[in-house]
């Protein structure tokens, strides 16, 4: 059944009211359940797709599995290292400009740029003679950038008031809180120190005077109703910005064997850093229209707007190995194979959330709440299979392709910190359900019309790793497809190189609620945000500068 048909099932809601004995509901969305890493964030840390390296490399889509004599080898296939004749030093800059395009309309900035390095790296020719066994073997040491996280996005909508689905998150809160038992003291006091992050966003929206908790005959229950008028439309603004990157340092060595035969392996150490800052805002409208109850009698004291801020940061490290062969059956063929080991990944992760609302003048009316104390998370990234053909026209062309295998359903948890109640198991079996083993082809071409000239063009597609619907993935934007077009050129003066590239990425990615509560036994969303698609566009412009000795 599709999603958007799901949504017409919705129930309207009058009151937006919860006990603790009502129906069990799944709580989720984008500006929830970060009080822990979900599947989604490991799947999102996992996705290397075309990577970067040096400007060659990159023109050609990354198309390197059987291709070497290049840096970018110690990061793809190191085999590629041993066809090295010389020494060599890289460096590769990088600017990288990334936009956003939402379904709603734009608001803030939703473009970003920043300069980083690419790849840096030193060849050294540890042996080499003329012919027969080992003819050469190479030492290589430096860091290729794995992932950038860099972006931002922002969007503002609204929404009908509640004869529609689309009401506030405090429902959601709501529902949250009374699902979990947790309810104020005698005297009135929601203490957030003792519960769980998972429920601070209610805690803090009751703090704020957004929510309320009665007892009645039924026992206790959370509402929204003296807050937010039946009558209310719901204006929401959304504004996301990443900061961050994974760099991997790589120690690789390269064999060549008679000519033909060619082996390596790279150890890599992975430096892990991303900082995400969500901001949420609802502004409650009434269009001149007083605010009131479902039965027509106005509200005292209505809720005007409200600030939701979020701050998720990750740092760590990763460690894994990768091994590869190339054989070269005839002078103009090469065939290779590469073997990417699961990346284990050790991280530490703090988060703070805060809330803000009409009720104080002076603005926020809760202090930052913070999980900053032992929170370290280690899974297992999936397998990566590579192989790859190249034809070679003489000293005039070069015609590579790749094709890449990633099994996402088989990341594995091997620590959670004390207190999270998700177990291994549990994640082992949401990756199982939800995800698959991803294609991805890359193709690139290198034309040399002079000696001191090369042209490259390059395309490159990762196919989806969901295992169902993309509709179904709707807990947050989720790439399930990336397109890779590229282009670039190659100086040569001697010793000394220059190369060029441009690189376009397209990451198509599902469509998301902000928040919603799923009840799971009529099959329906009891409260739900509208629904957002967020795509990301990223151009890269890079410079190789080479130095052979």
């Amino acid at each position: 059944m599709k999603f958007l048909f799901k949504l017409s099932l919705l129930v309207a809601m009058s009151v937006g009211a919860f006990t603790a004995s009502a129906q069990y509901y799944k709580i989720g969305g984008m500006m929830m359940d970060h009080d822990g890493m979900m599947s989604s964030d490991m799947f999102s840390l996992s996705q290397v797709n075309f990577g970067f390296g040096t400007a060659r490399s990159m023109a050609m889509a990354g198309a390197f599995t059987s291709l070497g004599a290049d840096a970018s080898s110690m990061g793809i296939n190191p085999a590629g290292l041993g066809m090295y004749r010389h020494n060599e030093i890289t460096l590769s800059p990088v600017i990288s400009l990334t936009s956003t395009k939402n379904n709603a309309q734009n608001w803030g900035n939703n473009e970003q740029s920043r300069f980083a390095m690419s790849n840096f790296a030193a060849v050294i020719k540890l042996q080499e003679k003329a012919s027969g066994g080992l003819v050469s073997a190479n030492f290589a040491i430096g860091m290729n950038r794995i992932a950038d996280f860099n972006y931002r996005m922002g969007y503002t909508s609204q929404s009908a008031p509640s004869a529609s689905p689309y009401r506030s998150i405090n429902d959601a809160f709501i529902r949250q809180l009374g699902q979990g038992g947790l309810f104020p003291n005698s005297q009135g006091i929601l203490n957030y120190d003792y519960a769980d992050s998972y429920f601070w966003g209610g805690a803090l929206a009751y703090n704020n005077y957004l929510i309320d908790a009665y007892k009645d005959e039924f026992g206790d229950y959370w509402t929204s109703a003296d807050r937010l008028g039946a009558n209310a439309g719901v204006g929401h603004t959304v504004e996301e910005q990443s900061r961050g990157s994974i760099n991997e340092f790589d120690f690789a060595f390269g064999f060549n064997f008679n000519n033909n035969l060619y082996v390596g392996a790279t150890f890599g150490i992975q430096s892990v850093r991303q900082k995400r800052q969500l901001y949420y805002g609802e502004d409650y409208i009434y269009n001149g229209q007083t605010p009131v109850y479902s039965d027509g009698e106005p509200l005292t004291a209505p809720a005007e707007w409200m600030d939701y801020n979020q701050a998720i940061e990750l740092r760590g490290v990763g460690v894994n190995l990768k091994v590869g062969m190339v054989y070269r059956p005839i002078e103009s063929i090469r065939l290779g194979l590469a073997v990417h080991t699961p990346t284990a990944y050790s991280l530490e992760r703090t988060y703070q959330a805060y809330m803000a609302s009409n009720f104080n003048t002076i603005g926020d009316t809760t202090r930052p709440l913070e999980d900053a104390g032992e929170n370290s998370w280690e899974f297992y990234s999936p397998t990566r299979l590579m192989l790859g053909a190249s034809y070679t026209l003489g000293r005039w062309a070069v015609f590579s392709v790749d094709y890449e295998r990633t099994w996402y359903n088989g990341i594995r948890v091997n620590n959670i910190p004390g207190g999270f109640d998700i177990s291994q198991d549990a994640y082992r079996t949401e990756f199982t359900n939800n995800y698959k083993g991803a294609n991805t082809l890359r193709a690139g071409i290198e034309v040399k019309p002079l000696p001191i000239l090369s042209l490259r063009v390059g395309y490159g597609l990762q196919g989806s790793a969901l295992r169902n619907a993309k509709d179904l993935y709707y807990n947050a934007p989720t790439v399930y497809k990336t397109d890779c077009m590229s282009a670039g050129l190659g100086l040569a003066f001697g010793r000394v190189s220059f190369d060029f590239a441009y690189q376009y990425l397209k990451y198509h990615r599902t469509e998301y609620l902000l928040y919603y509560a799923l009840d799971t036994e009529g099959g329906f969303f009891d409260t739900a945000s509208p629904i957002y698609k967020s795509d990301l566009d990223r151009n890269l412009l890079v410079l190789t500068m080479g130095v052979k000795f």
